[in-house]
């Protein structure tokens, strides 16, 4: 791999030096300040927190053991309220008083670009969970790292559903942001690839309205067999329920973290039907089951917690890289990332394990607990596993299972 792309542009190091300095080069003996911003309420609240804990029970977990570069991490907490403007405030504090060497965590691809400005100014690492296909295109230094696969690997697996299911003319609507324009185009083209096509024009709704009832009939009035609506469980619950008002008896397309618990319960047994798909992490896998026992949970045979394990992976492969690197400057950090997560080295799963092994001057790989963290130049996910299911009876039942990517 050519590292050197992934670098600063030309001139970038000598115009930041002075934040760079401010930054990096104080305190060498101090804290590393990580900021950990998560969605803690908002369309990702059921997330947020499995996110939060994986960071900190890590972290806590690495200070008891003598810290990074034997120095203590200071994980620094913040909600993102699964709102751009709310997170570009707790970034810029995250940025400009307390320091922070990099931000994990996001989840909500229009939070990620949002802050993306604020951290590209600032030098400042990002490793986030995002799938909107405009990710890489505000990342001009290099500095990003991505734990989910991209919406054009999601709806290969969504349109390749829907295909084996019958429908082949499937009308589109989500929130008005990002993600779901993203989803929305990528879907699209999936679909026609496939042979089948999108009524209509995809259209966006305004979320956190007071009624849905507009949106449900007017995709009830395109006639289509069946709907894609790329939602958050706070906007597709509403939705949902007006279209089955509206008398809607086509198939319900959308995406996994749209209908956990909290939607179930809000509809009931009007769930059922609804096929629903997402990237989940590998059951089974050593390095999973290392992390369900480290926040307190047994492993099953079942997908718990789809984003705390790669939270878990976020902050895992962030303090390996600045172990490796031996410094927090983001140009070494984002250089050392690439050689524990891609390089051939001796396998790991933890940062215990990582950091013995560097010490002694061996080179890693590290491999996840969401999936085998490899990255492309870009700095987003080579490949995870896709579960896409059908709810019967208030259950997800597994459908299919696919790798995206290679």
């Amino acid at each position: 791999m050519e590292i050197t792309r992934r670098l600063f542009v030309t001139g970038s190091t000598v115009a930041l030096a002075t934040p760079a300095l401010l930054r990096y080069g104080r305190a060498q003996s101090g804290p590393i300040n990580i900021g950990s911003l998560t969605p803690l309420s908002g369309g990702g609240g059921p997330y947020g927190p499995e996110k939060a804990k994986a960071h900190r029970t890590v972290v806590d977990l690495v200070n008891a053991n003598g810290g990074v570069m034997g120095r203590e991490i200071n994980l620094i907490s913040e909600n993102t309220e699964t709102n751009p403007e709310a997170a570009v405030r707790a970034a810029r504090k995250l940025i400009d008083a307390d320091r922070v060497s990099a931000i994990i965590g996001t989840w909500a691809s229009s939070v990620t670009l949002g802050i993306m400005p604020l951290c590209q100014e600032a030098n400042v690492v990002q490793i986030f969970t995002g799938s909107s296909d405009y990710l890489p295109d505000g990342d001009k230094k290099g500095l990003c790292f991505n734990l989910q696969p991209l919406n054009a690997a999601w709806c290969v697996a969504l349109a390749g559903l829907a295909m084996k299911e019958g429908f082949d003319k499937i009308a589109f609507a989500g929130p008005n942001n990002d993600f779901a324009a993203s989803m929305g185009e990528s879907f699209g083209a999936a679909l026609q690839k496939d042979g089948g096509e999108i009524v209509g024009e995809p259209f966006y709704y305004n979320p956190n309205q007071a009624s849905y009832r507009a949106e449900a009939e007017r995709l009830i009035a395109t006639g289509a067999p069946a709907l894609f609506i790329a939602g958050y469980v706070t906007d597709f619950t509403p939705v949902y329920r007006e279209l089955v008002r509206g008398g809607y008896t086509g198939q319900i397309f959308t995406l996994s973290f749209a209908v956990g618990p909290q939607f179930k319960e809000a509809v009931g047994s009007a769930a059922d039907g609804i096929l629903h798909g997402a990237p989940v992490p590998p059951v089974g896998k050593d390095a999973y089951d290392v992390y369900l026992k480290l926040v307190g949970l047994e492993p099953n045979g079942q997908v718990q917690n789809p984003y705390g394990c790669a939270a878990y992976d976020e902050i895992n492969v962030l303090l390996l890289a600045i172990e490796k690197a031996k410094s927090t400057d983001p140009e070494a950090v984002v250089k050392a990332v690439f050689e524990i997560a891609n390089a051939p080295g001796e396998r790991v799963t933890t940062f215990a394990d990582g950091k013995a092994l560097i010490e002694n001057g061996t080179d890693i790989n590290y491999d996840g607990a969401s999936s085998s963290v490899e990255f492309q130049e870009n700095g987003m996910l080579k490949s995870r596993d896709f579960e896409l299911y059908r709810i019967e009876g208030g259950k997800d039942v597994p459908v299919q299972r696919i790798t995206s990517g290679g």
